[in-house]
């Protein structure tokens, strides 16, 4: 029997406290970073109400619907309590006091959001995450780790010589690629053309890849960044000189992606390389990491990638030139070719048009 009294008067404290719990600086920090950062406007209706759906996770008899100048809090389908919008659909202070309201009145209703509401915060913005892009994340103290993959011992690369023509297989753009290309290049001083094979490379780190353009290039764009409305536009050039000036082509894929397609498409509208394939996956998006004031961690895309010529990577893909997968229509298609030994015949004899007494 005390212990059930005890419960009950703990659960009461929580119900009564509520309204001194919500952290408001936190939901304030979360919304405004979103509505400053993202890289596209937020429609801050939608994406609240979204996160709010978080509540209903905590509890099943709770509802949050949206209405048209209100949320309505719903128990056990029958409404408890309306809470307006603000008037002005950018106040972000008025709408940190109506998620507040909305939290507060759910605790009032639900012990188990009482009980759990010092959570609530995280588990919206992982709510509204999800919401925004596939690239978008946030994680709490304690479920956030940070990516080690970039320091991993091994490359995921391969050369060998086919005739004249040095053939490189790059699985992945880490700290130790740039290095292993150059490496490759300064040991075959007598090849004639280069084959870089990019299917199934998923990216990895930028300035690993803008790097590996630089030994193939000089003194041109090989992409730039913008954020929103064309926002803290930024140039990436090559500047150390190229290694190699001779007749290249890249080989790409569906699978293509990010730091990968950022390389390809930069060789190819400068005319450094032909590619060849299918048409890349395009993951043309930079995401940026913001630490909270709780420590956790939010993951939002603010910017993305260009080719030199302002073509927009993400959604898009780059096309190859000569492309080895199209529809019935003509469209190049994204397919998966990384076990397709066509494309690297293929790759070879476009190479070897032009480089006369190349062997196979």
């Amino acid at each position: 029997m005390k212990k059930i009294f005890l419960y009950a008067l703990l659960l009461f404290c929580f119900n009564a406290n509520a309204a001194e719990t919500t952290d408001k600086h936190l939901l304030n920090e979360m919304l405004t970073t979103i509505n400053n950062e993202y890289l596209q406007e937020i429609n801050n209706v939608d994406i609240i109400a979204i996160g709010l759906t978080a509540l209903q996770d905590l509890d099943r008899n709770i509802t949050i619907s949206k209405g048209s100048d209100k949320f309505y809090i719903y128990n056990n389908r029958q409404i408890q309590k309306a809470v307006r919008f603000p008037h002005n659909s950018n106040d972000i202070t008025g709408w940190i006091d109506t998620i507040s309201e909305v939290i507060e009145s759910s605790s009032q209703i639900s012990d188990n959001i009482a009980l759990k509401d010092f959570e609530i915060p995280d588990l919206m913005m992982k709510k509204m995450m999800t919401h925004l892009d596939p690239y978008s994340h946030y994680y709490s103290e304690y479920d956030y780790n940070e990516d080690e993959e970039d320091n991993a011992i091994y490359t995921l690369y391969s050369d060998r010589k086919i005739g004249t023509i040095l053939y490189l297989r790059i699985r992945i753009f880490n700290k130790q690629t740039a290095r292993m290309v150059r490496q490759s290049l300064e040991s075959n001083p007598d090849i004639k053309g280069v084959i870089m094979d990019l299917r199934s490379n998923g990216g990895g780190m930028l300035n690993a890849a803008l790097k590996t353009a630089d030994l193939f290039c000089e003194n041109e764009i090989i992409t730039y960044t913008s954020g929103r409305d064309g926002k803290n536009t930024h140039y990436y050039t090559a500047t150390e000189g190229a290694l190699f000036t001779g007749p290249m082509v890249i080989i790409i894929d569906g699978e293509t992606a990010s730091a990968a397609e950022v390389l390809a498409g930069g060789l190819q509208e400068q005319s450094r390389a032909k590619l060849i394939g299918a048409r890349s996956f395009g993951k043309g998006t930079i995401q940026n990491v913001t630490q909270m004031s709780n420590k956790g961690r939010l993951v939002l895309t603010t910017e993305q990638f260009f080719t030199p010529s302002g073509k927009i990577i993400h959604g898009n893909g780059i096309t190859p030139d000569v492309c080895l997968s199209k529809a019935k229509d003509g469209l190049c298609l994204q397919e998966k070719r990384l076990n397709n030994d066509d494309d690297l015949r293929q790759a070879i004899k476009i190479l070897q048009a032009e480089i006369p007494g190349s062997e196979n």
